[in-house]
């Protein structure tokens, strides 16, 4: 790998986003837009006399969080899939570029864009709820980056297959993400899930960072089994997204695939 041409793919989504202002706004859109609508739904419910405050933490906590693994997860895949809008692939590998400096250029990106979301969201939920994650940030960042881990193996699968199916399977990149929510237990507790779904919740990389975020805002201190088994989930997730990736990359390249992209 050259880190010169990892930077250039970086200054390339640079130089598009100086140009299409609406990939700034669709950086902060979402999770602002998430942060003010259950800011307001907290509100109503405190004001209520229905929640505690740390429950009002909890669900800000958890959209903020949420909105960081939803972003990274979709910026990964849509990376790959604005390349395809814009014919841009055969372009791309007809130079001395390799498929490892490519996807680590857009993570790079993705990174950013999701700091820049995360940055954004956190303001508000501190302007207009009062709620200030800086007390909380140490203790979630192990969580934050399980989150990360996951969305890069959920990322590379989707892009793989988008390599395979092309833009025919492109809504994943926006939607897979939700299938995900009802087990990553994202508002409630593992425990509220039937005994049934709670054996696929546990699996879930997601639930397990949720769990260890409520647990600190509970006051009951970092959770080092949920931080561990999250980890532990995420290394043989990722390891299974990269062979799959690597085969079909390899079977799409063998096969001319990727000078057919639509």
């Amino acid at each position: 790998m050259k880190l010169h041409r990892i930077n250039a793919v970086i200054v390339r989504h640079v130089y598009e986003a100086r140009r299409n202002f609406d990939r700034v706004i669709d950086t902060v859109w979402w999770p602002v837009l998430d942060i003010i609508m259950w800011g307001f739904f907290t509100v109503y419910l405190a004001h209520s006399n229905r929640l505690q405050p740390t429950v009002v933490s909890c669900l800000l906590g958890a959209v903020i969080l949420w909105g960081t693994f939803y972003s990274f997860q979709r910026d990964m895949a849509v990376a790959f899939i604005d390349d395809l809008w814009c014919r841009n692939l055969i372009n791309l590998f007809s130079t001395p570029l390799m498929m490892s400096e490519y996807m680590a250029g857009i993570i790079v990106v993705c990174i950013l864009k999701v700091m820049v979301g995360l940055i954004a969201a956190s303001a508000i939920g501190w302007a207009a709820y009062s709620f200030d994650i800086l007390p909380w940030l140490p203790k979630f960042i192990p969580y934050m980056a399980n989150l990360l881990f996951f969305a890069l193996a959920l990322g590379t699968a989707i892009t793989g297959l988008i390599f395979r199916y092309s833009t025919k399977v492109q809504a994943l990149a926006w939607s897979f993400a939700g299938l995900l929510m009802p087990v990553s237990c994202i508002f409630y507790p593992i425990s509220s899930l039937p005994k049934w779904l709670q054996a696929v919740a546990w699996m879930m990389p997601t639930a397990h960072s949720f769990e260890g975020m409520r647990q600190v805002l509970a006051g009951q201190g970092f959770s080092l089994t949920h931080f561990a088994w999250g980890a532990g989930l995420n290394v043989v997730y990722f390891a299974l997204a990269i062979v799959f990736f690597g085969w079909i990359f390899e079977k799409a390249r063998t096969r001319g695939l990727l000078v057919k992209q639509e």
